[in-house]
């Protein structure tokens, strides 16, 4: 299960970034249909179109997941 996620500046792609380095277990942002990112990577994510909600999948345990959330609750849409 995703999050979506909208990262639509610079600013808000480094402060994502930052916060999601610090987690010591996989993250992948999700574009279209099929295209895999790593939510860690400044390139990667600037790679893709932004302007679009992104599907974050956090690859971590239930607790690992809520608290990185609580982190990323800025950048999460409906």
């Amino acid at each position: 299960m995703g999050v979506k996620v909208l990262l639509d500046s610079v600013d808000k792609v480094r402060d994502f970034i930052d916060i999601t380095r610090s987690a010591p277990y996989d993250i992948d942002l999700i574009s279209g249909r099929s295209t895999y990112l790593d939510a860690k990577s400044l390139l990667g994510v600037l790679s893709c179109d932004c302007r679009k909600p992104l599907l974050l999948d956090i690859h971590a345990g239930v607790e690992e997941r809520a608290e990185l959330l609580l982190k990323l609750e800025k950048f999460v849409v409906a």
